[in-house]
């Protein structure tokens, strides 16, 4: 899978350019749910994510062990404990999995690892996401917050989860709380996964054989590991 390793690379590049504090990545003990709670506002220490500013939330794969060779959570902004009032919110997650020579059952497993994060429902932390925006918002309860609810707890409980699937050698996650200038920059490299994403969805209908007339040719030219599959796909 190297379809995504360019975005990799270069959301790696945004972030670690905001020198962001590393947590500790081990075991940890927090109640999950089977589905998500209701949290009333009376209940609720404060609210995570505005969809009226810049946020996102995305999730790309490598089988690359030289762009993610272990399991690290990184938080930039303040951690769970330290927060007062409502507050700006994105989080990216980064994959290392099996390559998978089949392309039909590689993008089968990239949507997989998108729509898992709809099953990681931490007490007490009540999530909305949205699909068609790359956002996420979330009501943090004041029963967690008095727990001592922290992003490295979250960020052990989502590695623990996505370890547990066929294929996924290693996660890293990264929490980015409060409003940044670089986070536009994310969000632009959000739009870059969902074209390729795209793409490559594209090019296993065979919806077009043409590459000249194709819409999404300059994203192929762009990603020559998309020109390969698409090549390939073909010739099947």
């Amino acid at each position: 899978m190297r379809v995504y390793d360019n975005l990799i690379k270069e959301t790696l590049s945004i972030l670690e350019k905001q020198n962001p504090t590393e947590l500790k990545v081990g075991p940890c003990e927090w109640n999950m749910l089977h589905a998500n709670e209701f949290l009333m506002g009376k209940e609720v220490s404060f609210e995570l994510g505005d969809r009226f500013k810049d946020s996102v939330v995305y999730h790309v794969p490598t089988s690359d062990d030289a762009l993610i060779g272990e399991d690290k959570i990184f938080l930039i902004g303040d951690d769970l404990q330290n927060i007062k009032a409502n507050t700006n919110f994105s989080r990216v997650t980064l994959f290392n999995i099996d390559d998978i020579p089949d392309p039909n059952k590689a993008y089968i497993g990239v949507r997989r690892l998108n729509y898992e994060r709809y099953k990681i429902i931490p007490e007490g932390y009540m999530i909305l996401s949205s699909s068609f925006e790359n956002k996420e918002n979330v009501r943090v309860s004041k029963k967690a917050i008095k727990k001592g609810l922290t992003f490295e707890t979250l960020g052990n409980l989502y590695i623990d989860h996505y370890k547990k699937l066929k294929g996924v050698n290693h996660v890293q996650i990264f929490f980015i709380v409060g409003d940044y200038d670089f986070v536009k920059d994310l969000v632009g490299v959000s739009e870059k996964v969902n074209e390729v994403t795209d793409a490559f969805d594209h090019i296993l209908k065979n919806v077009i054989l043409d590459c000249d007339v194709c819409p999404l040719k300059t994203i192929c030219d762009d990603i020559e590991a998309l020109r390969e599959l698409h090549f390939s796909v073909n010739k099947k």
